[in-house]
């Protein structure tokens, strides 16, 4: 009699592929001549743009700009705060160690290296520098699983495996316009940012429909001011995505990020159009549920297993909070004024909990950022103080962060700034979006070869009394004797509960009779 094995085949996870690029950036800005002269560079800002991130095979392609911003000031009285933005593209391509990885948009993280901005006249500035983008790409496996054995006497024990897969990954470019009202003539505009609160993500065949809001604020200076004030603007957000491969049932995981903005004035100067450029990144994993063979033994045979070892994921959270953070620190002078405040983020990661918070290891997803902080003394002169804090979303999980993958987007949703005493405080909200995803070990039987055939056991003795201790399972029992565990519970009168298998049954502590004839 031949042992009858069933297989299936499943992606498992495969582990992270980390890199690091460098992205080098030298360029100059001109300042036209109807825009005032430069007196003093207050501060210079670099951060990517990706308009294609995507895993092909084996092989990475990034296409996008360095958006260079510096801030300056004007020889007028007052803190006339200027802005000036030159964009610095690249296009870079990885090739990936051979293997197999998630097909889609990657994981992407930067902070630049270094920047030197200097004003080489009144009207040019001439900025040299370099940053880093941390690049992720997730391994998958494939991996056969041993379902289920039939026939030699086979007793097997088998386990329910819960894991999800992603079934689609995309990122699609979209426009949206509007009018935003600004209040007078002659505004400096220093800032457009803004960020997307997902509201609705409905799976279709073969697409999905996202309902949000895009969350605009224009931030300017008024003539004649020094002070930074702000205008709001929400613009609902309807889009279909069409989608290979997308199921009802999948699991989306879906945020926005706003890539960049453009007011300009038409016919009439007080409602100009805002027209902003965002990016909707989709995921969709699929739920599976597998039974694999955990253990098994031939009642006839002598039998030998080998196991694997491999990992699957499962999404543990989805990441829809906000985290309050606040910082503060001495101001350089005590008559200094606050005139504004922008924050850069970096990439929330899993991290280990401090210690002390908890008996065992935890993981925390915690970040960086900087806030620069625009502050003028009293002659008037500008100056940019920058401020690190970090940050953290307020649940813990179990185990160490090797086993945790993060994808999200995190962005200010709310900055405050202000000046209390001699001291600064800088107040944030901060939106997150997303999932976090565990890796499960999964530890199954991959293999199984019959020996010899067991003597009769007639020729033993014909009881074999056995002294469990509370907790053992019967399964296991039964496999040193090569006896059925189902004959064996039978023999004791032990009754699995309605809702545990037999090979689950554990027993109390007691005397167990073996009859050989088992």
């Amino acid at each position: 009699m031949e042992l009858k094995v069933f297989k299936n085949g499943l992606t498992a996870y495969g582990g992270r592929w980390e890199t690091r690029l460098e992205l080098p950036v030298e360029t100059e800005l001109l300042i036209p001549d109807y825009q005032q002269a430069i007196f003093k560079i207050v501060k210079c800002l670099v951060e990517p743009v990706l308009m294609q991130n995507r895993v092909t095979g084996n092989r990475w392609q990034g296409e996008g700009y360095l958006r260079c911003t510096v801030y300056y000031q004007s020889d007028e009285a007052g803190a006339q705060l200027y802005r000036a933005e030159q964009k610095f593209p690249f296009d870079k391509t990885v090739e990936l160690p051979e293997g197999a990885y998630m097909q889609g948009p990657c994981q992407l993280r930067g902070e630049p290296e270094y920047v030197n901005c200097r004003a080489v006249n009144e009207h040019r500035i001439d900025l040299r520098g370099a940053y880093v983008l941390y690049l992720s790409v997730e391994a998958v496996r494939e991996q056969e699983l041993l379902t289920s054995l039939a026939d030699c006497g086979i007793e097997q024990r088998t386990e329910r495996i819960l894991g999800c897969t992603a079934v689609a990954a995309e990122e699609k470019v979209f426009t949206a316009e509007d009018t935003v009202p600004l209040p007078g003539a002659g505004e400096s505009i220093l800032d457009i940012s803004g960020y997307f609160s997902q509201e609705e993500a409905g799976v279709l065949p073969g697409q999905i429909n996202c309902r949000g809001t895009l969350h605009m604020q224009v931030c300017y200076r008024p003539a004649g001011e020094g002070e930074t004030t702000c205008r709001e603007k929400e613009l609902p957000i309807r889009q279909t995505v069409e989608l290979a491969g997308a199921a009802e049932g999948d699991i989306p995981v879906v945020w926005g990020e706003v890539l960049g903005s453009i007011l300009t004035a038409g016919n009439d100067p007080q409602q100009p159009t805002l027209t902003v450029t965002w990016k909707l990144h989709i995921e969709l994993w699929h739920p599976n549920e597998y039974m694999a063979v955990a253990d098994a033994y031939s009642t006839v045979c002598q039998t030998q297993t080998e196991r694997s070892h491999w990992q699957l994921l499962q999404q543990v959270a989805t990441l829809a909070e906000t985290v309050r953070v606040s910082a503060e620190d001495d101001l350089p002078s005590t008559v200094a004024e606050i005139k504004g405040c922008f924050v850069t983020l970096g990439l929330l990661q899993p991290v280990s909990a401090a210690a002390g918070e908890a008996e065992s290891e935890n993981t925390i997803l915690a970040g960086k950022g900087v806030a620069h902080i625009l502050a003028a003394d009293e002659r008037g002169e500008l100056s940019c103080l920058d401020k690190a804090f970090t940050w953290q979303s307020a649940a813990s999980w179990p185990g160490t962060p090797d086993l945790y993958t993060c994808h999200h987007y995190a962005a200010v949703t709310g900055v405050r700034s202000a000046k209390e005493g001699e001291r600064l405080r800088v107040s944030l909200e901060i939106g997150l979006a997303g999932a976090l995803f565990c890796a499960k070990q999964v530890d199954t039987v991959s293999e199984v070869s019959l020996g010899e055939v067991i003597p009769d056991k007639n020729e033993g003795p014909a009881l074999y009394l056995y002294y469990a201790e509370e907790g053992e399972r019967v399964f296991d029992i039964a496999k040193r004797y090569h006896a059925r565990a189902k004959d064996l519970a039978a023999a004791n009168g032990l009754e699995a509960p309605p809702d545990q298998p037999l090979p689950e049954l554990r027993t109390k502590t007691g005397c167990l009779l073996i009859p050989a004839a088992l």
